[in-house]
């Protein structure tokens, strides 16, 4: 902690050291590592942000968190709510890339559209996100489970048509009420086939899109660079592109006071502070203190963090697993976590403890009166005992979190909570990285999770808890599955009236809860430091970075 002072307190001190510079790259840093940059494997945030400035999907969230067109610009549905028809926008190009004859890109088509929500749906590609259409695009499911099971009989899904360049027909199964809000998500985003061919396993490694900055280089570990698309399709009254940043800069320093001297010297214009961090720069109302020359932002974010147990003996990280099989176990860890010490003292206010459902605050359907867990360390004794573990005895535990700063904190907290139980508890730390492929894997036990929303739609929550969404095919990191639940799930699928399905939504919350596939810790908040200099730049309550329409300076 000393050193920790003295490295900022040198800042304050070597003010002539801070960065002076003209350029107008938008720089910031991620301490978690990028794992892939192909739509199909996006699951997680240091993923989405730099996918989001560089490819772009059907429609997009304003920044009021309406829907608008994007790429399609207009849409209209059947009155059956079954068909939805999309018109293509003209004269939007993919980036110039050497994928492309000549290297100059080719103008988007509705094929494309067709191209990339296949692929999302092939089984070979490794993708995470066939679950977006699996179950509600007509002949999506007999076309993953034809190439799964290595039938290879279907050729196409055939709910999705391109009657011409500039029309693409998706046909649904049943409705889906908040099916235009999946299609924002970076799964459906679009990317040339071309590229696919040309990069191959490397793909991940050098995306091609239509969005507002494209690829440069990426050293993995060192630095990742974007630059301003020169032949972006949304114009000024002038005829130029409307991007106003010349380029995008990502670094991956994994110490989090390192990255905070970078920020207050000006090598980023983005930072998001650790604890420890907050705690020396705000005072105790948690306001900034006046001596800093920078802007905190504070908003909600529709984040669930949470501990996972994986409930799968068919898996690695279900064999020898004495949480699997034991909800007695699960709900007596549930009890002896301290939740509000996690918030105050670990977190430093940021967020809400978790102690209601799976669906957090600020999401619609979140349901207040829902009652979950709270710290109860005599309850927590009782269930220990029922379990078969009295006083924690002959019961070992191993809690895989990430190395990332804020992460190691929670785990040693709930490390000492389970301790002080009884409790063998051991921590065991990953690379963020290795972690989400780990989690996608079932190769972990135990491990510290979160979920945040894709889309305004409580649905995107309880998809975690539905049986035909174990990974890999979907976002069910722990395999859960439970016939009522799954009941309720698709009887929810199938209404278009809201409060009627929040109501379902609900009811499947409480069955979760009882079953604690997952211990919820909090509900989470977005905290950041951001360069004054900096304008126009937003992260939604998605926790989505925006830069698209982004300053730099007083231009």
């Amino acid at each position: 902690m000393k050193r920790f002072l003295l490295l900022i307190i040198a800042v304050f001190i070597v003010s002539c050291s801070k960065e002076q510079t003209t350029d107008k790259i938008f720089k910031y840093n991620e301490s978690q590592g990028i794992e892939n940059l192909d739509p199909v494997m996006c699951s997680n945030y240091p993923s989405g942000w730099p996918l989001q400035q560089m490819m772009e999907g059907l429609l997009e969230y304003t920044q009021d968190m309406s829907l608008r067109a994007s790429l399609a610009s207009s849409h209209k549905i059947s009155e059956d709510g079954l068909i939805y028809t999309f018109t293509i926008r003209k004269n939007v190009f993919f980036h110039d890339n050497a994928c492309f004859p000549g290297g100059k890109g080719r103008e988007l088509k509705a094929s494309d559209f067709k191209y990339c929500f296949e692929r999302l749906c092939d089984p070979r590609t490794k993708t995470r996100g066939a679950w977006l259409f699996r179950d509600k695009v007509k002949g999506a499911l007999e076309y993953i489970n034809s190439i799964k099971e290595n039938y290879n009989n279907v050729n196409e899904i055939t709910g999705i048509q391109v009657p011409n360049d500039t029309t693409l027909e998706i046909t649904l199964n049943k409705p889906f009420a908040p099916f235009l809000s999946i299609l924002t998500m970076a799964y459906a985003f679009v990317y040339p086939k071309e590229a696919v061919e040309h990069y191959k396993d490397n793909f991940g490694y050098n995306p091609v899109g239509t969005g507002p900055f494209q690829f440069v280089k990426w050293e993995v570990d060192r630095e990742l660079e974007m630059v301003k698309n020169p032949n972006y399709w949304s114009l000024n009254k002038a005829g130029k592109p409307l991007v106003y940043l010349d380029g995008i800069k990502v670094n991956f320093i994994k110490s989090s006071e390192t990255a905070f001297l970078d920020f207050q010297q000006g090598k980023f214009d983005y930072y998001d502070p650790s604890p420890e961090v907050l705690s020396q720069i705000t005072d105790e109302t948690g306001k900034l203190k006046p001596e800093y020359d920078f802007d905190l932002v504070k908003q909600p974010w529709l984040n669930t963090v949470y501990l996972g147990v994986q409930l799968d003996k068919n898996v690695p990280g279900g064999k020898n697993n004495p949480l699997t099989d034991n909800k007695k176990l699960r709900q007596a860890i549930n009890y002896a976590v301290d939740r509000e010490k996690i918030i105050n003292y670990v977190l430093k206010f940021r967020g809400t403890p978790g102690v209601n459902g799976p669906i957090p605050p600020g999401m619609p359907g979140y349901n207040k009166d829902l009652k979950g867990y709270s710290y109860d360390v005599t309850k927590a004794k009782q269930l220990l005992t029922e379990a078969g573990y009295p006083d924690g005895k002959g019961l070992s535990l191993k809690l895989t979190v990430s190395n990332d700063d804020t992460q190691k904190l929670i785990g040693e907290s709930v490390q000492a909570q389970l301790r002080d139980l009884g409790i063998d508890a051991q921590l065991d730390f990953m690379q963020a990285s290795t972690l989400r492929s780990s989690q996608v894997g079932g190769e972990i036990a135990f491990w510290r999770g979160n979920w945040g929303a894709d889309y305004f739609d409580p649905e995107n929550f309880m998809a975690l808890f539905y049986s035909k969404n174990h990974t890999p095919m979907g976002p069910n990191y722990t395999h859960y599955t439970n016939a009522k639940a799954d009941s309720l799930y698709e009887l929810a699928m199938k209404l278009t009236d809201f409060p009627a399905r929040v109501k379902l939504y609900n009811e499947m919350e409480q069955i979760v809860l009882e079953d604690s596939p997952l211990i919820i810790l909090y509900y989470n908040q977005i905290v950041y430091l951001k360069n004054k200099k900096v304008s126009n730049m937003y992260i939604d309550g998605l926790n989505t970075m925006i830069l698209k329409r982004a300053r730099m300076g007083m231009e």
